[in-house]
């Protein structure tokens, strides 16, 4: 059997100029890379917070923002993935001023018009070789360093040992997992960016969770709460808990307005007797997050019992 082709790397291009986007995309396109455009830095500092790319090109003239604005916002943003080259791109003849300010906001590469096509991917090759070696090294990793909580490794690590304690004592056992919906039209009565807000909610949940729960951030913008000792009321109870919390801390972050989270869960009252696993509840309230809808409308707490049947 063959194996697939690998994964295509992911470049976000942001240019100003019109027919400069398209060219530096059409050259990633023959170099095999997905690309994605704008010409809003704004905007591209939205969609690299979101995450995905596997190299930033950015130039020092966008719109609203501009390119080296956009690489210090992310040099100091903690959830923003710090293994993505950020390159500029100047058409300046006064080099030296645009390239220290540029690798004082935490580029990686500061090119000039026009570019020097093969120096750039050949540098870019070096660069995403590193960033892959660290991702399988943190494949590997208990914690993630950006929240402080654990990676989805981490979470099956631990599964296995409060596992075998809640089988041992038949005590009931549940999974919540949470996400926040982004963006106005979400539902949210909040002003600010997306990634600081969700900075925000892992703070507090970090801070409110028990200490026998397990927390690990399991996606962008997701959450997941291994919760010893707890049943299907208890996990209710547990996101009420922790909505409360979100609400007023919300007072006191740098955002405005009121954080309305969204969490699925599967509970058991009794491991042992529930012939299920830990891994397989944890599987159970993703599925159960995944089927609220994201527009704010409904139940913004599901268990996976209440789903129907496929």
């Amino acid at each position: 059997m063959t194996e697939s082709n690998p994964r295509k790397p992911v470049a976000l291009i942001g240019c100003a100029d019109e027919w400069l986007c398209r060219s530096i995309e059409t050259v990633f396109a023959e170099k095999g890379y997905e690309v994605t455009r704008t010409g809003s830095g704004k905007q591209a500092l939205k969609m690299a917070r979101r995450g995905g790319y596997d190299v930033l090109m950015l130039d020092e003239q966008l719109h609203e923002l501009n390119g080296v604005g956009v690489c210090l916002a992310l040099r100091d943003d903690p959830l923003f993935d710090h293994a993505t080259p950020i390159i500029i791109i100047s058409s300046s003849h006064s080099s030296q001023p645009g390239r220290i300010k540029a690798y004082t906001a935490g580029a990686w590469e500061y090119c000039h018009l026009p570019l020097d096509v093969d120096g750039l991917f050949l540098k870019l090759a070096t660069f995403l070789r590193a960033r892959q070696e660290l991702a399988a090294s943190q494949e590997n990793s208990l914690m993630d360093p950006a929240s402080g909580l654990y990676t989805p490794f981490g979470l099956n690590q631990l599964a296995e040992q409060l596992e075998a304690r809640a089988l041992r004592n038949h005590e009931a056992f549940a999974c919540v997992a949470f996400s926040q919906p982004t963006g106005p039209e979400a539902g949210q009565k909040w002003s600010g960016d997306d990634a600081e807000s969700f900075a925000d909610i892992v703070h507090v949940v970090r801070e409110q969770a028990r200490k026998s729960d397990v927390v690990a951030k399991t996606g962008a913008s997701q959450l997941a709460i291994l919760a010893p000792d707890t049943d299907a009321a208890g996990a209710r109870l547990l996101v009420a808990r922790l909505q409360r919390e979100i609400d007023a801390a919300s007072k006191y972050t740098s955002q405005s307005g009121s954080f309305r989270l969204l969490a699925g869960y599967c509970a058991v009252s009794d491991l042992s007797a529930a012939n299920v696993d830990v891994t397989e509840l944890v599987h159970r309230a993703e599925s159960a997050l995944a089927r609220i809808p994201s527009d704010g409308r409904g139940e913004a707490v599901m268990s996976f019992d209440d789903l129907p049947l496929s």
